[in-house]
């Protein structure tokens, strides 16, 4: 029993678990595509008309969501089309996170209790959402005076009312593991022609043409990281700056395409383009922000201050498996946090002037950072508790939000999958 566990059990749990959410989400998604009992908020119905060539008054350059929905739709419904294709592009984020997950913390053959909890650490993540009161749970009131407003301003690394969001994601994950290979290797090769480059492109041109809210950030972050570098070396890498910089031109374009009409205020009518303003956008969500974002952000905020707290015990640095020099600090833990920062910078500062300004379309980029801060804050959790960096209260803590973000984020699922208002 104890082999078969071994070879096995890894599989079976993961599989057993990622069934059980993959028919949650299409549950959830079949209910929104039909407007179930009328309570559903959901684009998914604008999505249908739009696989099925109704003119709305939405454009969606974005087209690889509802190219699967269109070639499905062939087979059965267009609701029952888009509900799959959301669904499954939703699912494929657990089996890369997952992916991910073993890689990260170095998991072998001989590691199956590990890979179990491995995968039970998966599908928490997908289920973390926004801090709020214990006493709210089971609380769905309609819309009112005593409204229990939840997503609102805080937002959510899992915002299960949005698809192009979740079907957006799992090239997201992708793109961004590419980038953490291509940034710590680039400088150091000399060639035109890279798999690895070429991967990366071809992840974050999907992303992109899914959803470009993620790819805005990732790049301006790669950007900012690439020209400092360039800069901090006189210079000096300026051949590996092109070789690895020209990857992104397909993104470029694409993105000029998608973004032609909010830069040239032919948005829907009434929109003017770009905006720049302070808390602009965010301010129609909720009027304390700092509370919205320690809502959001609590646990990898306080993952990030007792690393910092720890950072000199032992004197041992990690190292990611398979990539990195020894004694080098992981580079996907700080290029979360750095992603996250230019998605709350960009949050706080732009937004899309006229009627679009309540659609804080920036806020779907800060959340993007927010899960891949979650993902990375998790992973340095999981590694801790592992090796027992940290002393018991550091990692009881630790947990002990984790576990309330969880229980907010099945409650706020809760809410959404019964047709209450996201809010």
């Amino acid at each position: 029993m104890e082999r078969f566990w071994k070879k096995w059990g890894n599989i079976l749990s993961f599989g057993i678990l990622f069934l059980c959410y993959a028919a949650l989400n299409m549950v959830l998604f079949h209910r929104q595509s039909v407007n179930y009992g009328g309570g559903y908020m959901s684009d998914i119905p604008t999505y249908i008309e739009k696989i099925q060539g109704i003119t709305t008054e939405y454009v969606y350059p974005y087209p690889v969501m509802f190219w699967l929905g269109q070639f499905l739709a062939q087979f059965t419904t267009p609701q029952h089309a888009m509900a799959i294709t959301v669904t499954a592009l939703n699912s494929l984020t657990a089996v890369i996170v997952k992916v991910v997950f073993d890689h990260l913390l170095g998991l072998g053959t001989q590691d199956g209790r590990w890979k179990a909890i491995s995968s039970m650490a998966v599908f928490l993540l997908l289920f973390s959402g926004m801090l709020y009161p214990l006493t709210w749970l089971g609380r769905y009131e309609p819309l009112g005076e005593h409204f229990l407003f939840r997503y609102s301003g805080a937002f959510s690394p899992n915002p299960f009312h949005n698809a192009t969001y979740l079907a957006a994601r799992p090239f997201a994950v992708l793109a961004f593991w590419g980038a953490v290979v291509c940034l710590e290797k680039y400088e150091k090769k000399e060639c035109w022609f890279c798999p690895e480059y070429l991967l990366f492109s071809l992840a974050l041109l999907v992303a992109t043409m899914t959803k470009p809210s993620f790819t805005l950030v990732l790049v301006c972050t790669c950007g900012i990281l690439m020209v400092w570098r360039l800069v901090a070396g006189r210079f000096r890498g300026m051949k590996a700056f092109w070789q690895f910089g020209i990857y992104f031109i397909p993104t470029f374009l694409d993105l000029l395409y998608q973004y032609k009409g909010v830069f040239t205020g032919e948005t829907d009518g009434t929109g003017q383009g770009i905006g720049l303003g302070f808390l602009k956008a965010w301010e129609t969500a909720g009027d304390n922000v700092v509370l919205c974002i320690l809502r959001g952000m609590a646990f990898p905020l306080l993952v990030l201050l007792f690393q910092w707290g720890c950072r000199d015990r032992g004197r041992e640095e990690r190292k990611c498996p398979g990539h990195g020099q020894e004694g080098k600090e992981q580079g996907w833990y700080r290029l979360a946090w750095q992603v996250y920062l230019v998605g709350l910078l960009s949050f706080l500062f732009l937004y899309e002037k006229g009627t679009r300004v309540e659609h804080m379309n920036f806020a779907w980029g800060y959340m993007y950072g927010m899960f891949f801060t979650y993902l990375a804050s998790l992973v340095m959790l999981l590694q801790d508790t592992k090796s027992r960096r940290q002393p018991a209260w550091m990692l009881a803590v630790q947990w002990g939000v984790f576990a309330w973000h969880v229980v907010c984020g099945v409650d706020y699922f809760g809410v959404v999958f019964s047709g209450e208002l996201y809010m």
